[in-house]
């Protein structure tokens, strides 16, 4: 179920800022008893805190402790993650943006077309609860009309100091049945695309997103350059990597936009290699550069991601295939070359073309053969959750 968050910011509020101090001493007896004790389940943390704390914050609703709780517990979860993967390498979690989940039956949400009503109790029965109101972005309005509709549900608000976010859950949408495929080949520089039922080899320039991320590295390098004050560093560099985050993922969202109005108007299923693990297994024996440029410059994992999670929410089927050897086989013969010299496959049959236009006809004839049924075990899987008259038994 494809879930998209609404997030709304507020000017600050006294009434709000009251209660997140309070969610954040919750939250802070939250995580030092899960460490102490070794218990991270949420139910064992609301059991055996909830008494003390209903004793400390008696004006305070039983749904906001549970939620403070909720999202305390949440901290220590993705802190034990963040451990296991060697991510981090403190002793404990920080709370840097206190947090509470607003039980849904609690919180009432209006919304007329225009305005977005937001009212929420503090304590039972509270006579003065706290209202917020927005106008929403017009991308957010029609959500939210499927939402007053009836055609979406909502999950879990979660409120912070300065912000509300709000979860909108859409049902899966049944893709259709595939007339054709669109091979896609992933590479550093461009996008090669390859249609079976036209023929059409097309060829789209993402040279911009390298560009972004070498030009932010640099200011990055410039602007920590000198300083010797780790918390100044640390801000350069966090700024520069957020903007350049930002610029690639935009980019990346309007592609995989056209892709998805691309494939909709023939109604073909989209066909990706499956890279994950790619970079590593690429850069091994590489110099150091050679690793920065395929690790940091070449983010096609998050555009696989990007319109992964796109044609689901519209109904695109999306199908992974085996990489090995797309650049080097012959898309005629199928004989593959020992080596690969340059941008031009030759092969002894006579078939002479970029590589790249290649290895999109063989993605999509791999993708071809996985709806057919006919290709090798494991050259292909549904990137999407495919039901109804597409499901492979």
């Amino acid at each position: 179920m494809p879930t998209v968050c609404l997030r709304f910011r507020f000017e600050e509020h006294p009434k709000i800022r009251a209660l997140m101090e309070a969610c954040a001493d919750i939250q802070r007896q939250a995580i030092d008893y899960a460490l102490e004790n070794g218990k991270t389940a949420t139910f064992t943390l609301i059991q055996a805190l909830y008494p003390s704390l209903r004793a400390q914050h008696p004006d305070l609703h039983s749904n906001l402790i549970y939620g403070a709780i909720r999202s305390g517990a949440r901290v220590v979860h993705v802190f034990r993650n963040q451990q296991r993967r060697g991510k981090t390498r403190a002793d404990r979690p920080e709370i840097r943006r206190p947090s509470v989940y607003l039980v849904r039956q609690t919180v009432k949400i209006e919304w007329d077309g225009e305005i977005l009503t937001v009212t929420i109790p503090v304590s039972p029965r509270d006579p003065e609860p706290i209202v917020l109101t927005f106008r929403p972005h017009h991308k957010y309005r029609r959500l939210l009309d499927e939402w007053k509709a009836g055609r979406a549900r909502m999950g879990e608000p979660t409120l912070t100091a300065h912000s509300l976010s709000i979860p909108l859950k859409f049902p899966d949408p049944i893709p259709y049945r595939p007339e054709g495929v669109i091979g896609i080949d992933s590479n550093e520089g461009n996008l090669t695309a390859f249609v079976t039922s036209t023929g059409e080899i097309r060829e789209i320039d993402t040279r911009y997103v390298g560009k972004v991320n070498r030009d932010h590295l640099r200011r990055e390098i410039k602007g920590t350059r000198g300083k010797h004050n780790p918390k100044a560093k640390k801000k350069i560099a966090s700024k520069h990597r957020r903007i350049r985050r930002e610029k690639t993922e935009n980019f990346w969202h309007h592609l995989a936009l056209a892709l998805i109005a691309w494939a909709l108007g023939m109604k073909a299923a989209l066909v990706l290699e499956d890279l994950k693990g790619m970079k590593e297994r690429i850069g091994e024996g590489k110099s150091r550069r050679m690793r920065q440029r395929l690790l940091n410059f070449w983010s096609i994992m998050t555009f696989h991601r990007i319109l992964v999670h796109k044609a689901r929410f519209y109904g695109v089927p999306v199908i992974g295939v085996d990489p090995q050897n797309t650049s080097r086989a012959c898309p005629v013969c199928g004989r593959v070359g020992e080596r690969l010299r340059g941008h031009v496959l030759a092969c002894p049959c006579g078939v002479r073309m970029g590589r790249h236009a290649a290895a999109a006809v063989n993605i999509a004839r791999r993708g071809v053969e996985f709806l057919e049924g006919l290709g090798l075990r494991g050259r292909g899987r549904w990137a999407t959750p495919v039901a109804g008259p597409l499901a492979l038994g």
